[in-house]
């Protein structure tokens, strides 16, 4: 049996947490307590609860390994709560002691990582990555070993998949879910299939990443959590790829979640390029690194809505900016959407490119590329194919996007179509609307859409709650909207539809 301190110092799994949580809750809390408690936490998505106690606990530590791994923790949540400014000095506290502990120094080389990905600086985020790798040699083998490395070999594939090395991405996910195998979490063998089907996705292997985020959403689902969020929006994303457009909105709508560019972007997949403005224009600002991926999607709407020049002009801008930070997959993806659009400007001059980017897609391991529109990964294989050392690969690429545009064409689900929640998202957000709460509002536009009268038992039932639980939620939203209590529920979708950006 280990000692109290020996767990707080240990790295946890979602199992771990489980177990240890309801121990922690009462009884005398000595700050070995507190921060298991609060690292506990940090598995449930209480990022809030466990940034507070952290740092509160924080200056009280005597103890050098103790006081790493806490600097360690903080610095993994001010990735999720996106707190850039205070990564640096965590990281500068964690380094005093970490050296002596090779699996506390592997866990703060990866959330310097971590947070070096959430600014799209993806080379310098490799070379992080790979420190972790070599910390992790001096740390002995057994199931904390296997834990750290799972998350390292998943932060790897995906930091390879957005350099663009999808050979390598591969073997990195592979060892994903060989780690997450060992160490028995059902959590973390849920996430390494994600993390394959993330990689099967971005290299343009779609049928692939259906497959496996399919099976990650499955074994997501009973945790509710961010993962499963986002597995929902790529699953969405990687359906509407390969035609499936209902059923991908469908998806996109149930993950409730997603940045404004990947909004815009399932627009763009529906054939609504208006509505992948409207979105973009109404997001508030973002961070500088958001810019980066939301011009690319600007740039298509922009070349869509007749200024193919300008759009041309941004997505070369794009490319270069990509190429710098290390995001070969994004600067490759730019490139093809340029040579699509020069092609309506100059007969040949986008033709002229197509073969040399299907063969740097070739070698790079791939199939597809970023913000893969069948109707560019269609004309990209006419274009390549009449090459003969790019007409295998053209001819796969071409074979697939007809496929999708085709089932895309013959869908006879009808479309759930633009949604003007959708476009209300991200300032509703802004007046503190959970996801879950929008989840409700989502059904309840559903609801309206089929000419239902909105009754609560029945949206009780449609969400999978109480009409208790549903209550507590519908008062909640009134109040973040400014809703009275004695205007009926009607009257909350028509509100947040109305809600605009603060300024």
């Amino acid at each position: 049996m280990s000692s109290l301190r020996e767990q707080a110092l240990a790295p946890l799994s979602r199992a771990d947490a489980e177990r240890l949580l309801p121990s922690l809750s009462s009884g005398r809390q000595t700050l070995e307590r507190r921060v298991l408690r609060a690292r506990c936490l940090k598995y449930f998505e209480s990022f809030d609860l466990a940034w507070a106690e952290l740092n509160e606990v924080l200056p009280q530590i005597s103890d050098p390994l103790l006081e790493a791994r806490v600097a360690v923790d903080l610095l993994h949540l001010s990735y999720y709560l996106v707190r850039r400014p205070d990564s640096p000095r965590l990281e500068e506290i964690a380094e005093q002691s970490a050296a002596s502990d090779p699996l506390l120094l592997a866990e703060m080389h990866l959330g310097a990582s971590i947070v070096l990905t959430a600014q799209n600086e993806i080379s310098e985020a490799l070379v992080r990555a790979r420190k972790c790798e070599d910390a992790l040699q001096g740390a002995p083998k057994g199931r904390s070993r296997d834990l750290v490395a799972t998350r390292v070999s998943r932060q790897l594939a995906h930091l390879l998949s957005h350099s663009g090395d999808y050979i390598d991405a591969r073997t990195a996910a592979e060892a994903t879910a060989r780690n997450a195998a060992r160490v028995g979490d059902p959590w973390e063998i849920a996430w390494a299939t994600y993390t394959t089907g993330f990689v099967d996705w971005y290299a343009g292997r779609i049928d692939q990443a259906v497959d496996e985020l399919t099976r990650a959403e499955a074994g997501l689902r009973a945790y509710g959590s961010s993962v499963w969020r986002y597995t929902c929006l790529c699953l969405a994303r990687a359906r509407m790829e390969r035609g499936e457009i209902a059923v991908g909105d469908r998806l996109a709508r149930q993950s409730a979640t997603g940045a404004a560019e990947d909004h815009g972007h399932i627009a763009l997949l529906r054939g609504e390029a208006e509505v992948a403005d409207r979105i973009l224009t109404r997001a508030p600002q973002g961070f500088p690194e958001d810019e980066h991926f939301r011009n690319f999607v600007r740039a298509i709407v922009r070349a869509q809505r007749g200024d193919p020049r300008g759009g041309v002009r941004m997505l070369d801008e794009g490319a270069k900016e990509f190429e710098a930070r290390g995001m070969g997959h994004w600067a490759l993806g730019a490139a093809v959407h340029a040579a699509y659009w020069r092609e309506s400007l100059v007969r040949g001059g986008g033709a002229s490119r197509a073969p040399g980017l299907v063969r740097d897609i070739g070698a790079r391991g791939g199939e597809g590329f970023a913000y893969y529109l069948p109707e560019v990964a269609a004309w990209l294989g006419r274009a390549a194919e009449r090459e003969p050392a790019a007409r295998e690969l053209a001819r796969k690429i071409r074979a697939h996007a007809d496929a999708a545009l085709r089932r895309a064409k013959s869908d006879n689900v009808p479309a759930v179509g633009a949604s003007a929640l959708d476009e209300a998202t991200f300032y509703l957000r802004t007046v503190g609307l959970t996801w879950r709460e929008l989840g409700i509002l989502r059904e309840m536009e559903l609801l309206s859409r089929e000419g239902k009268r909105l009754d609560r038992a029945a949206l009780a039932q449609r969400l999978g709650v109480s009409p208790n639980t549903l209550r507590v939620h519908l008062t909640r939203i009134r109040a973040k909207l400014d809703v009275g209590d004695r205007r009926g529920d009607e009257v909350l979708l028509s509100a947040a539809l109305t809600q605009r950006p603060v300024a």
